[in-house]
């Protein structure tokens, strides 16, 4: 062939006649000339138009991956490679053309697969997080993979896609990918790639393909990426290993936090693939639905116990942290009772385990810590988040609550302590509920920065001017862009934790086996009976996709799995119930204070816009007006001081209108106050930031621009250091008053600046000093107390949820809301008026919090007693009506009148016994008194 443009141009339509028919004329013109002068393209020649760009190569193995990482950084919108059917001229392969395209044409969604393909993919794909796809076989070892997915990131993920098929030994033939409502939320990325290899028609090597396809949306570049491309580990292998490596940096961080982060628990994998190999073929033994046998479990650990102890590399410091590493793992794959690690269309990766694994944690004494044993712990790595549930009875219900790491810092700081905090929210939330037949837990779901969102943020910039956006246009859609998605992601987050989590315990009571087990295998072999109830950043939206979720994946609760819905539900915002228990405490403690029906000042964390916080000032400002001096509120956007006492209607409008506390309204300061706005700030250069400080001074209200030092140490410093008679934490983090911090509650003359505090916000004071307040004189009712009201409507809404059909729970709503608000005032009151008489009649030497740990101990143990003295029984028997009859009583007024026999056919029996149990115990307490001691059973018939 000559070297020049007529004859490589007429090559080009002799042996790739598809691209010649494809091609513009000035694409071909383009191409034909760079043939004849480039010497370069048996690598990569890219070639710019616009909108597309062409990529000259030979046919080589791989291309796709080495043209795709070039444009990992772009929206690709169609992807074609084509290939000559003769080699080129002087070279001894093929020569290949591919076509980049990076703006959709108008009917690009119509041209990636066909209608009917389209519809059934994307209908699911819009309400699924899980990618929807369809193998379609052609010829041969030929097919089309057709898939949807939602809110897929466009940054490197053709690249990822690309680097699996190469692992796979998966030529890509074409791709072809369009976005449907690009600028949404509700993106679905849909695409058709023709692959070529042996996957298309071996069922075995198709599985294993589409097990890491269905996670590469999630799939994370860190040290055991180059093992996975080496193949000496799958995707999926590095998935379970980065699990066990976000569980084991919560174990040994006990041990030592800096040494046992995750990053060093993925470098000891990493640092011994021989190792990591042998762990990897231990946990296959032990729950591989194809191959799993416990006596090849047996054999694999021991050999790779034994392995451990020899190992020696001559740095002892190293081998030591790293042996430790892969004892850790092989402990929790031994405690491990059910995990989904070998399911399809998982979205995290769960494990339900048997809370033995704590005692075998060596150089950590456990009750230290944690000094009971949970009933179980379930753990859930995300490819974005770590996730707990820690629960102390097998019937159990507590709050998820979400943290959100800001930064990488952040997420440093916090990440480590979060089985820590689980259990401890747990362990409150048991003596919280010893008013409820469900035992305590809790769930934290732990969501790493969203660091794409910058370089998605990019992308969809450059498409917004490629597309001819108007430039006054870009960046309020990019503003409204990254708000929305900033919240998805969290929502996402969630969603793949709660199905997850609803996928490990769901139980088909018809095959007595758990209903999404086909590829689980299960040594736990019972169902369990769990609740959820809304916390921090548990949205309404989520509340009730949860319920559905709930419904749809078949729990035997349905929508009562999670409490605080607006429609079938009491919304805990709605209708006040943790504040309006608070309220209760609140009262006897101003009675104590001698303050009852007088003047008086208090403080709180949790601003207007909050549950707790929110319903605790409409509370204060309906019931007590002309009393309450609120002087300071704390909460994220800001703090607030006014000597003068806030203008309560104005809370109440805001907290209506779900208002932060920077929004309160600067004219109705007083002399004297400040409103210390954090979310208002100023770049005064490069490295200084400045925080809007208001101000009331002389008459006028006056902005001032302080440090970002001096507006931390206000924030930090405001609620604790103001004096105010009784301090209200109604938000905040755990621990956010502690003995490293103490000296910040104390003024000048070493007095406290409260003398009474209802802890309503969880953990807020850890117990040492809590204790230390009360040494000082401060009276505590701790937030076990305090906060229970919350979690006993909840219980009342789950019974109500179990007993009655959706329409007819909504029917007797506003009767059971009312019914539920009475019970509420009886049991604060109950227990505030208990610890009170007890306190006084042991003349205040025994302190309010250890009454308060004392009265859930007591409740708690006779309600075991009774539960243990009850579990044989038949309650439908004649001999047992009395018992049942505590059922009845408890049961609220409005379900009894007309819904009674569904009631009692509806719930199941083990909720009843909890029921009965716990509401025999809880008069026992209250009425006959914290110290009365005899056994239950022994005097049950006297109280029945």
């Amino acid at each position: 062939m000559e070297k020049n443009d007529t004859a490589v141009l007429a090559w080009l339509n002799a042996h790739m006649a598809k691209f010649v028919a494809d091609a513009t004329a000035e694409e071909s013109t383009v191409v034909a000339h760079t043939l004849v002068y480039s010497e370069e393209f048996e690598e990569f020649v890219y070639l710019n138009f616009k909108n597309t760009s062409l990529v000259i190569s030979l046919a080589r193995e791989h291309a796709d991956t080495e043209i795709l990482r070039h444009y990992g950084e772009t929206s690709i919108k169609e992807y074609f490679s084509y290939v000559s059917d003769v080699n080129m001229p002087g070279y001894d392969l093929p020569l290949r053309m591919t076509r980049v395209s990076f703006l959709a044409a108008p009917d690009a969604a119509d041209r990636v697969m066909p209608a009917a393909i389209k519809t059934l993919l994307c209908t699911e794909a819009l309400v699924r997080d899980s990618v929807q796809h369809k193998l379609v076989p052609g010829t041969g070892n030929n097919g089309i993979l057709y898939f949807a997915w939602r809110n897929v990131a466009k940054r490197m993920f053709l690249f990822k896609l690309a680097q699996m098929f190469k692992r796979h030994s998966v030529t890509i033939s074409n791709l072809h990918f369009t976005y449907v409502d690009p600028l949404s939320v509700k993106c679905v990325l849909l695409g058709a790639i023709g692959l070529v290899g042996d996957i298309v028609t071996d069922d075995t090597k198709l599985k294993a393909f589409m097990r890491e396809f269905e996670i590469l949306k999630g799939l994370k570049v860190d040290i055991l990426t180059e093992l996975v491309l080496s193949g000496t580990f799958t995707g999926s292998h590095a998935n379970l290993l980065r699990a066990f490596a976000g569980f084991i940096e919560q174990i040994l961080s006990d041990v030592n936090a800096a040494v046992y982060t995750e990053e060093m628990c993925l470098e000891a994998f990493a640092f011994h693939p021989e190792l990591t190999l042998k762990l990897l073929s231990v946990f296959a033994a032990k729950f591989h639905p194809a191959t799993a046998n416990l006596e090849e479990y047996a054999r694999l650990k021991a050999e790779l116990e034994k392995a451990l102890s020899e190992l020696d590399t001559g740095r002892k410091k190293h081998d030591d942290r790293r042996r430790n590493i892969f004892l850790q793992a092989l402990n929790i794959t031994e405690h491990c009772l059910r995990t989904n690690a070998y399911n399809y269309h998982k979205l995290a990766i769960g494990f339900r385990l048997n809370p033995e694994y704590m005692n075998n944690v060596p150089g950590f004494e456990r009750k230290s810590k944690y000094p009971e044993l949970p009933f179980s712990v379930f753990y859930i790595k995300g490819w974005n988040f770590t996730s707990f549930q820690v629960r102390f009875r097998d019937l159990a219900r507590g709050g998820m609550r979400t943290v959100v790491a800001r930064d990488q810092e952040h997420a440093r700081f916090e990440r480590s302590n979060m089985f820590t905090e689980c259990y401890n929210l747990a362990y409150t939330q048991q003596k919280k509920n010893k008013d409820i037949p469900e035992g305590g837990s809790k769930a934290i779901v732990f969501v790493a920065p969203n660091e794409e969102l910058s370089f998605e943020t990019e992308i969809v910039r450059r498409e917004l001017e490629a597309s001819g956006t108007p430039a006054d246009k870009i960046k309020p859609m990019l503003d409204e862009w990254v708000k929305a998605q900033t919240l998805e992601y969290m929502y996402y987050n969630q969603r793949c934790f709660l199905n997850t989590f609803l996928c490990l315990f769901i139980w088909d009571f018809a095959k007595n086996a758990l209903k999404y087990g086909e590829y689980i295998v299960d040594y736990l072999k019972v169902p369990e009976y769990i609740y959820l109830g809304p916390d921090e950043n548990m949205h309404d939206s989520m509340i009730h996709w949860l319920a559905g979720e709930s419904i749809r994946l078949g729990y035997y609760s349905g929508g009562a799995f999670i409490s605080g819905k607006d429609d079938v539900g009491i919304n805990h915002k709605e209708y006040g119930v943790t504040s309006w228990g608070m309220y209760q405490y609140l009262i006897h403690t101003l009675r104590y204070l001698g303050l009852e029906g007088k003047p008086f000042t208090c403080k709180i964390t949790g601003g207007p816009d909050g549950d707790v916080a929110g319903n605790m000032i409409r509370l204060l400002a309906q019931h007590l007006p002309t009393f309450a001096k609120l002087l300071v509120v704390t909460d994220a956007s800001g703090t607030m001081y006014d000597p003068e006492g806030m203008n309560l209607p104005a809370l109440v409008e805001m907290f209506h209108k779900v208002k932060p506390i920077a929004e309160y309204p600067r004219e109705l300061l007083h002399e004297g106050g400040f409103l210390l706005c954090l979310w208002q700030t100023r770049q005064r250069s490069s490295f200084q930031k400045e925080t809007l400080l208001v101000k009331k001074e002389g008459g006028k209200v006056v902005e001032e621009w302080i440090t970002g030092n001096q507006a931390q140490q206000i924030f930090r410093l405001n609620a604790h250091q103001k004096y105010a008679d009784v301090f209200i934490p109604s938000g905040g983090r755990p621990r956010a008053l502690n003995m490293l911090n103490m000296k910040d509650f104390f003024d000048e003359h070493d007095k406290p600046t409260t003398k009474a505090i209802v802890e309503g916000a969880n953990l807020y004071i850890p117990q040492d000093a809590r204790e230390f307040l009360e040494d000082k004189g401060v009276l505590i009712y701790k937030d076990s107390s305090a906060n229970k009201c919350g979690v006993v409507s909840s219980s009342y809404e789950i019974l109500a949820g179990l007993s009655l059909k959706d329409a007819e729970f909504v029917a007797i709503k506003p009767a059971l809301v009312q019914n539920v608000l009475a019970r509420l005032a009886k049991i604060a009151n109950d227990e505030a008026a208990a610890m009170m008489a007890y306190w006084l009649k042991n003349n205040k030497t025994v302190k309010m919090t250890h009454i308060s740990e004392l009265v859930s101990q007591r409740i708690n143990k006779f309600t075991d007693d009774v539960a243990a003295y009850l579990k044989p029984l038949n309650l439908e028997a004649p001999e047992n009506r009395k018992i049942l009859q505590v059922f009845i009583d408890y049961v609220p007024d409005c379900i009894k009148n007309g819904h009674l026999e569904q009631c009692l056919a509806r719930v199941p029996d083990m909720h009843k016994k909890a029921i009965i149990s716990t509401a025999l115990a809880c008069k026992l307490v209250y009425g006959k008194g914290i110290d009365w001691e005899p056994s239950v059973v022994d005097i049950l018939p006297l109280i029945l």
